[in-house]
């Protein structure tokens, strides 16, 4: 018999009572001579059993399995179940071959196909064996099959309960399937069968109070675990890594809130418990693994790599093997060895798949390798068993931001790191007790708000300067041990702000306050950055100096900018004169700043109205760089100013032949160029008398919409949200007489710039920006000012004119009540936009609060503001004039349309009131009839001088000179034809529908119509004959002129009917309130009358009330005499009775009826019941006086009833018959009821 203790097998000698005692601790090196003795002798198959688990303890696993299969081998056909634990035992060495460090792949996949094929064969031979199933479990835990392993396990407890492999197989796999209350179950059950077993389930017992939230209780089993084996390393490796856990938690700088002295504690006890793990077993692997972590976090990677790799060579595990590969890839990763760490992150993935860790890891050197779409794959495979680990979400954002068209998924996941950073904070507040107002706090990374910033610049720009906010809130922090913050090196970063703020806010303070800062901290870095240089030259270290001095051109470059921007945001509060001086100063220091001379040539153009020095500068730009298509653009614009049309085109037709095919300012103007082409040959040919003439102009108008349609179309394939090339299509559309579509496209432009969503940028950038230049405008407005679009030149108001073309679109389909609105709307807009401006320019209080410190040396001049230049002024005034016309123009379509007087006099009270505003009236001359007028050769300015002879008294002559602007002449007419269409409306009602004093009015407008029809007939021949533009037809006003004439005759035919009509109504009026009168007087009598019938039948009603009061009162009288005699009566003599209850006639039944039942007449007819015979009642019935009645007219009042005896009431069902004889019975009072 084999003794443990001795460690001594004793075989039996075949045919003898001897045994062979072999020690095992002197086994031969080969198993062979074992089982050839063992063969010799007949031994049972349970000694090769022996021996090979005695050479597998000794480590000569190959050893034990050449007995297991000898032993296999020497079995007897008719006793294979011995042959079980055999083959048993030999697939649990497979498997655990199968899973050491040094099985290759095909290895493994060997060793388990054989391993499974032995299971097979001992349970086709005994399937109720708990080994059996045991082992398959074993196996199908290394094929990571949790739920076949289970069932295995389940079988061998169901075979041997008290099994304690099987109970630690199952709670193992329990555990891997997190559930932890069972397994812990489980690993109690196998502590209470084997108390100092191995392996100590109080390990496993100590893991699942830790997965359960008891991390106390844990720490208790581990402890425990340690004290009964003091030799075990796992207990020790188990509580360090509970401490080191501790310890990230309470370090981390986002919650940590002194327990820096606690973690520090905790990581030394951390510390010795592994350095108890390794005295105790230094060949442990996962001891090992465990201090290469830690050596890793000491930045000691050599020292990690080598305790990785003795690890990899004595675990026995997979797992272990797996978390070796990725320390030792790790460690090569942060030593920059990256084609290294690449493959050791493959060989930790080819063991464990699931280690996320080292595929994470994977995906970073698939970025250094720029492999975009395996790294991508990678993460995501990563991200979907962690969908709120933050580093994935900012790698996956990193990767997408530098691949094409994916800055959108970029975003997206940049977003969700943020959301999942912000539940973080929200829970840990929950935890604690604390207000999650500050969710800022939380965010410790700038580099997050920076990556999303620059990708919100080219969609969002409010979102970019928001998350620009949120970075520099971040780098603003002071630095550990330190005054100062990390922004103070990034002055780049409020410069953004600033450039961000200019383009979505109205808040002049709030980008005063960025700009002001970023050139306060860049002048203070170039400072510090020129002391280090000249540190560096005087110790003579040329690294450093070379550093220092790109520091210092870093620093120049972005303060030239933020001087830019700072100029910009001079030129957008009005201070011309700050925004020249420091555009000058850029110049001068930078003669090649190609962008300082384009913003001078604009303010000389924009501010002091000198286009000749404009083109000067942009000539100089062009000089600088003739590719320059910014100041090719500014040329084609100054040009199209001044009128030079041709020259402009030109100048865009270069920038889009030469420069960049696909610049949308270049189209758009070309664009603009035709579509105004087109409608002035439209407008030719519709004037033109020539038929072959006006075919050939309509072929070119139609070419030019083509073109222009082809300009706009190409602006929109580049730029969905170009509001001004959709909204010159729409033009296009309109002008071809596509009037619905084109307001539908008008209506989309205005909504759009409405939501801030397509604003055209049609102007240079408006603000540099260091990362990354940002072009999106805004349309929002913060309440604090006028809104930017607003703000801008009137001609780039998208909300203003989308508005406008809306309504021109109303009018061409009829809906003029539509189209007033919109009128109004736009007009209202620009007046207030032009107040808001002109307020602001008034103010003064700009003056004090816009002084940016570190760049007053190179500001000169004052700061004024001046946001309404003159020409800005002007081009405002003849914007709200034409605004006018257009409302005007629809209310008189309107009024025609619907001959609606009321209207027609609104469309005249706005003519009215902008003649008055813009003080524009006939002259005095033109209103007398006896003024000769002759023309002169002025015409400077558009206008027309006039020398008017005027005939005086006497022979006497004046001469008069008047001078009136073509525009002001098409005012005039429009005022003529509305006067006259009101005066014709008024003539063409009935009478009853106007008065007197219309026609009067009538006849004033019509005189004014024909006086203005008359001084433009002439006037237009002046123009003619000077071949200026004519606005108005001189023809049709002496025609208007000649109808004038006709209406005053109409009208005053009008005006004597009228009266006469107004004569004879007022007599009917008059006549009809006589009638009335005399109407109102009848109805008065006849009421008067009645009202004293009424009274009298009254006091008629009155008189008789009181009348049967009287006689009531006498009957009740009488009824109380006579029951009172009638019961003297009785006392003395008593009645004779007939037997059905009659009495006699000459019984007194004076007074009996009821009061309330009986007239006047009831005495007399109670007199003539007398010689009737009468039955009494027995038992009268008597109503409770509480019972309401209406008091009958001349009624007795309760105080005329006081003290007299109630009248009895009648009630029908005292009514009796009998015989032929019928009566009323009598109700008594209730004395008498006997």
């Amino acid at each position: 018999m084999a003794t443990v203790e001795a460690r001594v097998i004793e075989v039996p000698i075949d045919n003898s009572n001897d045994v062979l005692e072999i020690d095992c601790s002197q086994l031969p090196s080969h198993a062979a001579e074992i089982c050839d003795i063992l063969e010799n002798e007949g031994s049972a198959l349970r000694f090769y059993q022996l021996f090979a688990l005695e050479y597998y303890k000794q480590g000569h696993v190959e050893e034990a399995v050449v007995a297991l299969k000898r032993g296999m081998a020497n079995a007897k056909a008719n006793d294979q179940t011995a042959k079980v634990p055999l083959l048993n035992l030999l697939a649990s060495i497979y498997v655990q071959k199968a899973k050491s460090s040094a099985a290759t792949t095909g290895d493994r996949s060997l060793m388990l196909e054989m391993a499974t094929a032995l299971l097979t064969e001992a349970g086709r031979i005994d399937r109720s064996e708990a080994n059996t199933h045991l082992v398959g479990g074993m196996l199908d835990l290394a094929k990571r099959l949790p739920d076949a392993a289970l069932r295995h396990f389940d079988a061998a407890l169901k075979a041997a309960p008290r099994s304690v492999a099987a109970l630690l197989g199952k709670a193992r796999v329990l555990f891997s399937k997190h559930r932890y209350q069972h397994a812990l179950e489980v690993y109690q059950q196998v502590l209470t069968l084997r108390p100092t077993g191995r392996p100590d389930p109080r390990i496993g017992i100590g893991l699942c109070l830790h997965r359960l939230g008891h991390p106390a209780d844990a720490r208790r089993a581990l402890r425990r675990a340690a004290e009964v084996d003091p030799a075990a390393a796992a207990p020790h490796i188990l509580l360090a890594t509970m401490d080191l856990n501790d310890v990230k938690r309470m370090l981390d700088p986002r919650i940590a809130d002194g327990a820096t002295q606690r973690a520090e504690e905790l990581l030394h006890s951390a510390m010795a418990q592994l350095h108890r793990a390794y005295e105790r077993q230094p060949e442990c692997a996962a001891t090992l693994v465990r201090l290469a972590d830690r050596l890793f976090f000491q930045s000691n990677y050599d020292g990690a790599r080598a305790l990785a790799e003795r690890a990899l060579k004595s675990a026995d595990t997979m797992g272990i093997q797996a978390e070796a590969h990725y320390q030792i890839a790790r460690a090569y990763h942060a030593s920059k060895r990256f084609d290294v760490a690449y493959d050791a992150y493959q060989k930790c993935l080819g063991i464990n798949e699931k280690h996320h860790l080292a595929r994470y890891g994977l995906g970073q050197m698939q970025l250094h390798r720029t492999d975009m779409s395996s790294a991508e794959a990678t993460f995501q495979r990563v991200l979907d068993h962690h969908p709120r680990c933050v580093e994935v979400l900012r790698a996956l954002g990193y990767l997408h931001a530098r691949l094409p068209n994916t800055k959108a998924k970029a975003l997206e996941y940049y977003e969700r790191e943020m959301q999942v950073l912000a539940d973080e904070a929200v829970e840990h507040a929950k935890r604690t007790g604390q207000p999650a107002d500050d969710i800022g706090a939380w965010f410790v990374d700038a580099n997050l708000f920076l990556e999303s910033g620059l990708l919100y610049e080219a969609s969002n720009a409010k979102k970019a300067c928001r998350a620009y906010s949120m970075a520099a809130d971040i780098l603003q922090r002071p630095l550990p041990n330190s005054t100062e913050c990390a922004g103070d090196a990034i002055p780049e970063l409020w410069n953004n702000l600033g450039a961000l703020s200019y383009l979505t806010s109205d808040d002049d303070s709030a980008i005063f306050s960025e700009y002001s800062q970023a050139a306060l901290k860049c002048s203070k870095a170039l400072a510090d950055a020129r002391v280090r240089l000249a540190d560096a030259r005087k110790g003579a270290t040329p690294a450093a100096a070379s550093k220092a001095a790109s520091e210092i051109q870093r620093l120049e470059c972005t303060l030239a900018t933020i001087t830019y921007n700072v100029a910009r945001f001079y030129e957008r509060c009005g201070f011309w004169d700050k925004a020249e001086a420091l555009y000058n100063s850029l110049v001068a220091d930078a003669p090649t700043y190609i962008d300082a001379k384009l913003r001078l040539a604009h303010i000389a153009f924009s501010f002091h109205g000198n286009s000749e020095r404009a083109l000067e500068l942009i000539s100089q730009a062009i000089g600088i760089d003739s590719k320059q298509s910014s100041a090719w653009l500014m040329r084609g614009n100054v040009e199209l100013q001044r009128k030079s049309v041709q020259d402009a085109r030109r100048a865009f037709e270069h920038v889009l032949k030469d420069l960049a095919k696909h610049d949308i300012y270049a189209l758009c103007s070309l664009g603009n160029y035709h579509l105004a082409a087109g409608k002035s040959d439209n407008s030719r040919a519709d004037n033109e008398a020539n038929p072959a003439a006006a075919k050939k102009a309509k072929e070119m108008s139609a070419q030019s919409y083509k073109r222009a349609l082809e300009f706009f179309d190409k602006c929109l394939q580049l730029d969905e949200n170009c509001a001004a090339a959709a909204h010159g299509m729409a033009i296009a559309m309109a002008e071809r007489g596509n009037a619905g579509d084109a307001r539908q496209v008008f209506q989309d432009v205005r909504d759009a710039a409405t939501a801030g969503l397509g604003p055209p940028t049609l102007c240079n950038p408006a603000s540099e920006l260091v990362f990354k230049i940002a072009k999106q405008q805004s349309a929002s407005v913060d309440g604090s000012g006028v809104s930017l679009l607003a703000r801008s030149p009137v001609g780039c108001d998208v909300l203003l004119w989308s508005g406008v073309n809306v309504a021109h679109s109303y009018v061409e389909v009829g809906n003029y009540r539509q189209a007033v609105l919109a009128y109004e709307a736009s007009l209202r807009r620009l007046q207030e936009a032009t107040k808001a401006m002109e307020t602001a320019d008034s103010s003064g209080t700009d003056s004090d609060r816009f002084v940016v410190a570190a760049l007053e040396a190179k500001c000169g001049g004052s700061l004024t503001a001046t946001r309404l230049t003159d020409a800005e002024r002007a081009e405002r005034r003849r914007v709200e004039r034409d605004l006018r016309l257009y409302l005007i123009r629809a209310l008189y379509i309107q009024a025609k349309a619907t001959k609606d007087i009321d209207i027609m006099r609104t469309a005249l009270s706005h003519i009215q009131s902008l003649c008055a505003d813009e003080n524009i009236k006939l002259p005095e001359s033109a209103l007398k009839p006896d003024t000769a007028t002759k023309e002169t050769a002025d015409d400077a300015d558009g206008d027309v001088e006039m020398t008017e002879d005027v005939v005086e008294s006497g022979s006497e002559k004046k001469s008069l000179q008047v001078r009136i602007s073509p525009d002001d002449c098409l005012v005039l007419f429009d005022l003529a034809l509305i006067e006259q269409s009101v005066a014709q409306l008024v003539s063409e009602q009935p009478e009853s529908q106007r008065t007197l004093q219309d026609l009067t009015a009538a006849a004033t407008f019509i005189a004014h119509s024909e006086a203005a029809f008359t001084f433009l007939a002439k006037w237009g021949k002046v123009l003619q004959k000077k071949k200026q533009k004519l606005l108005f037809s001189a023809r049709l006003a002496t025609e208007r002129a000649g109808y004038s004439k006709s209406l005053v005759t109409k009208l005053t035919r009008k005006q004597q009917e009228q009266e006469a009509f107004e004569r004879q109504r007022q007599e009917h009026v008059e006549q009809w309130h006589r009638q009335q009168e005399e109407d109102e007087q009848r109805k008065r009598l006849e009421v008067e009358a009645a009202a004293k019938a009424q009274q009298e039948l009254e006091r008629k009603l009155l008189r008789d009330a009181e009348e049967r009061n009287a006689i009531l009162r006498e009957q009740m009288a009488a009824s109380v005499i006579a029951k009172q005699d009638e019961g003297e009566t009785r006392s003395k003599k008593p009645r004779a009775r007939a037997a059905d209850d009659f009495i006699s006639d000459n019984d007194d039944l004076a007074g009996s009826e009821d009061a309330e039942g009986l007239g006047s007449d009831a005495g007399e007819q109670a007199r003539r019941s007398k010689s009737k015979k009468v039955r009494l009642s027995r038992k009268p019935a008597v109503e409770p006086r509480a019972r309401g009645r209406a008091k009958p007219v001349g009624a007795l009042s309760d105080e005329e009833r006081e003290g007299e005896t109630p009248p009895p009431r009648k009630r029908p069902s005292d009514e009796v018959e009998s015989g032929k004889y019928k009566s009323k019975a009598i109700v008594t009072d209730s004395d008498d009821s006997s």
